[in-house]
C-alpha cells in the first residue's frame, strides 16, 4: 500500500514537468481553495479577509528551486502557487501541495501580501518560477536568463544570466500544512503538551514523596 501511494504521489507531481495536474487544478477550479482559505484565515482568524463571493483565484503555477547543480539548476518540489483577488483587488498569495498521506491536495500556506500576489501574479508562461529561500527571492528562469520578480535580499534588479546568479539550494522545508494547523494551533498544541508534562511530573513528585513519607519511622496512615 505504501508503495502505492508513493508511485500514485509520483505520478502526480511528476505531471508534464511544471505544469499543473489536474487534481490540483480542480482544488482551484471548484472553490474548494476559497473555502478553505475562508475557514482557515477567514471571518474566525485575527486579521480576518472576508473570502466571499468576490474573491477570485489567479493562474496556478508550479513552484521550483534552485538545486545547487550547474548542470541542472532548478529541481521541481511539491508546491503550487496561486494569487488570490477580492472585488479584483489582490489580497495575497496561496501556497497548495499534495498531502503524501491522502495524495490529495491541501492548502498548505497563505500569505496576506498583495504585492506579493501582484509580483508573481504575471509569469511567462514559458518561464521556470523559482523560490530563492536563501535570499527569500521568487525568479523566473527563462533561455538561460533570470528576472528578479521578488529580489529579497538578492542585490538583483534587472534580468542576468543564470551563470552570474548563485544557486544554492538552502535549507530543505516541508510545508506546515494549513488543513492539519490553523494560525496560533501550533502554539497552542505546544502549550498544551508543555502542560501535560508538567501535571505528569508533579502527580510522579507527589508519589514519590508520599512513598518517602511511609518509608519513615511513624510514618503511614495514623
Amino acid at each position: 500500500m505504501t508503495a502505492l501511494v508513493s508511485a500514485l504521489l509520483l505520478a502526480a507531481l511528476a505531471v508534464g514537468g511544471g505544469s499543473v495536474p489536474a487534481e490540483v487544478a480542480a482544488y482551484v477550479a471548484d472553490g474548494s481553495l476559497v473555502t478553505r482559505l475562508d475557514e482557515v484565515y477567514g471571518s474566525a482568524a485575527p486579521g480576518a479577509i472576508d473570502f466571499g463571493e468576490e474573491t477570485t483565484t489567479g493562474a496556478v503555477v508550479r513552484v521550483s528551486e534552485w538545486s545547487g547543480d550547474a548542470a541542472n539548476p532548478t529541481q521541481l518540489v511539491n508546491e503550487w502557487i496561486v494569487p488570490v483577488s477580492i472585488a479584483e483587488e489582490p489580497v495575497g498569495l496561496a501556497t497548495i501541495w499534495i498531502n503524501p498521506d491522502s495524495v490529495r491536495p491541501e492548502l498548505a500556506d497563505f500569505e496576506p501580501d498583495a504585492e506579493l500576489a501582484v509580483a508573481l501574479s504575471d509569469i511567462p508562461p514559458a518561464a521556470t518560477l523559482v523560490r530563492d529561500r536563501v535570499h527569500g527571492a521568487w525568479y523566473a528562469l527563462a533561455d538561460g536568463v533570470v528576472t528578479a520578480l521578488v529580489p529579497g535580499d538578492s542585490g538583483l534588479s534587472t534580468p542576468v544570466p543564470l551563470a552570474d546568479v548563485a544557486i544554492d539550494a538552502g535549507p530543505a522545508e516541508e510545508p506546515v500544512t494549513a488543513d492539519e494547523v490553523g494560525p496560533g494551533l501550533g502554539l497552542s498544541a505546544a502549550l498544551g503538551a508543555v502542560l501535560v508534562i508538567a501535571v505528569a511530573v508533579a502527580f510522579a513528585s507527589a508519589g514519590r514523596r508520599r512513598g518517602r513519607d511511609r518509608d519513615l519511622p511513624g510514618g503511614g496512615d495514623a
